[in-house]
Formats: C-alpha cells, structure tokens, sequence
C-alpha cells in the first residue's frame, strides 16, 4: 500500500443505494480502512469500525455527519474480523450510541479484551518466528502497539454469529458466511437478494482486496487451520465463483470483478511457488534461509511477517504435492528439502 497525506480527509461515498463507504485514517497508508454505513428500514449499521488512532473517532462522525447521518443514529456495528483496524472504535461507538455488536465468536474475543489478545499473538509470535529461524525485529509493529491497545475499552458482543446466520442491516438481509483465509476469523456478510439486479453485494473484510497478495495471515494464535493455504484458496474460489459480485472491501474502493482478481493473484501464487522450488534441495534448509534465497534480499521489518507467511504458503502447496518435506533441524527449528518427487 502507498503511504497518504496525514491530512488527507476521509473519502465519503455511496456505493450503492442505502450504502455509503467511508474511508478512514491507517496510519498514513494510502485508501485508509473502510467503514461502511447501512441504512434503511431496518437498524443503521456500520460495518467493521477502524483503527482507535488519536482523531479517527472524530473523523469517522463528521464523515457520519457528510453522509447524512451521525453516531447517535447507529444502531448496530458488524465486524468482519479479529484485525484491530476493524474491531478498534466497536466498543466506544457502541458506547456513545447504544448500538448493539454483531460478530463471530473470534472476533467478539478480541473487542472484549483487545490487550489480552494482543499479548498473546506476541508470544506466540515469538514462537513462530524462532521456529522458523527469522529475526525477533518482525514483531516490532505488534510490540509498539501495545500501548494503543492496553487503553481501550472494551465491549460485550450482543450477538455471536454462526455460518449462516442471517442479519437485518438498513434494507439488507446479510448471510453470514465464516470464509477463514486472511486471517482465521474472517467473516462476509452477504446480500442474497440484490440492491443492483445481478450483483450480489457482500462486505468482505479483507478476505480480499485490490493491494493485498494472495497470503494467508499465519501470525496470529487464533490460526488452527493446519492447512492455512489450502483453506484460504478454498475460501476464495467459493467466493469468486459468485457471478457479479460487488465486494466491499476493508480498503480501498469495491471489487467488481472478483474472479479476474482472483485469477491474477492465483497466479502471482503460482509463479512465487515455483521461485520456491527452483530453490529447494535435496539437504534441508531453514524457513527464513530459504526465504532470504527467494526474496533476493532482506525484506524490511514491516513486510517480514507478510513475506514469511506467503513463503510458508508456497511449501504448504509444495508439501501437499509431495514435491518437500519439513524436517527439524535442531531444538524446534524448521526446515525443508526436495523430496525429488
């Protein structure tokens, strides 16, 4: 992502009759993270609620306010995941409001002790990366955070949703449809009975977005998936099998070809997984050796974990196509070797 003015007011716009996209501050990141404002007959909802950055609440009601509504007038707030730039604002705007909090069992976790939850990810971080002999500096986004976190307040979830479920939203009958790939608790909230004849409207999260590759987040320790990969490229051909999907995304504008996304980004997959087995051999090499090998360099600290996450993705493939194995090469430090399959 492009980094963006730290003036630059947030963007305001209906995508839809009955939804309006509003875009927020994160952290000088170009787009920002969405919120988007449903309104009709049924409850005012805002889905997924920003980063708790010094501002970002007052931003996010007079962007309210532009779209022709306010804080006050919110009556429930839908969360897509556990990431702290959609779960940050849920439990102050739920206080200054009234609105009840509508998310799956994951993330109502997360908005009822975000410290906890933080803590936890860091330790296991730090497991994480030692066993795939990668420098400790990657976690430093997560450490500095800490302090943000430790100060928010927390919140109750009204209601713990379930796959399937269904979610009065404004106008909106939205399916919950648990989609794990991104990040473990990832959640869409899809309209079955479209606004726009012939295209199905779904707020996905970051399940899918225009600058993210196609990696699966393995740093958190909500992650139980074995096969994070496989899940999460099931996860998205079930999704980008919809026709005329309208994807509402956590950043940057909608998708309207979900399935052309999907297909350059399967292919940047591929490609990545074939730089990986180029570099394997048949003695065993470390997760972050290798890398170093693949990247053709260091990657910065901001971008390691997102780099080790899409390498391991490329030998989960690898693996599940018996063309590597994962070996321990001391204590409990990964490594890989072609199995000359």
């Amino acid at each position: 992502m492009e980094r963006e003015s730290p003036a630059e007011p947030p963007a305001v716009e209906e995508v839809v009759p009955g939804v309006t996209r509003i875009a927020l501050p994160l952290g000088g990141i170009t787009g920002g993270v969405n919120v988007h404002l449903v309104r009709g007959d049924g409850p005012t909802t805002l889905v997924d609620s920003a980063m708790p950055l010094p501002g970002t609440m007052e931003a996010l009601e007079a962007a309210l306010v532009t779209a022709g509504s306010s804080i006050d007038e919110v009556e429930l707030v839908l969360v897509t995941h556990h990431h702290l730039d959609h779960t940050g604002l849920a439990a102050q705007i739920a206080d200054r409001s009234g609105a009840a909090i509508a998310a799956t069992a994951q993330t109502a976790e997360a908005i009822a002790d975000p410290h906890g939850l933080l803590v936890r990810e860091v330790a296991w971080g730090e497991r994480h990366i030692a066993r795939h002999g990668a420098p400790d500096d990657l976690l430093g986004m997560a450490r500095q955070g800490e302090p943000l976190v430790r100060g928010l307040p927390t919140a109750g979830t009204s209601r713990v949703l379930v796959d399937g479920d269904v979610v009065r939203a404004g106008d909106l009958d939205l399916t919950v449809r648990e989609r794990p790939g991104h990040s473990p608790s990832d959640t869409l909230f899809v309209e079955e009975r479209p606004v726009v004849a012939g295209r199905p409207l779904a707020f996905v999260g970051d399940h899918v977005f225009r600058s993210a590759p196609l990696t699966p987040v393995l740093g958190s320790m909500l992650g139980t998936d074995a096969r994070p990969a496989a899940a999460y490229l099931a996860a998205l051909e079930e999704t980008a099998a919809v026709p005329g999907l309208v994807a509402l995304t956590g950043h940057g504008p909608a998708l309207l070809d979900v399935a052309a996304l999907h297909a350059d980004r399967r292919g940047a997959l591929d490609r990545r997984t074939g730089r990986v087995r180029d570099a394997l051999r048949t003695e065993p090499r470390g997760t972050w050796d290798l890398g170093l090998e693949v990247w053709r360099g260091v990657p910065s600290s901001r971008h390691g974990l997102t780099r080790l996450g899409a390498l391991l993705a490329s030998l989960e493939l690898l693996e599940d196509a018996g063309e590597v194995e994962q070996v321990l090469l001391d204590g409990d430090r990964v490594g890989w070797r072609a199995t000359g399959g």
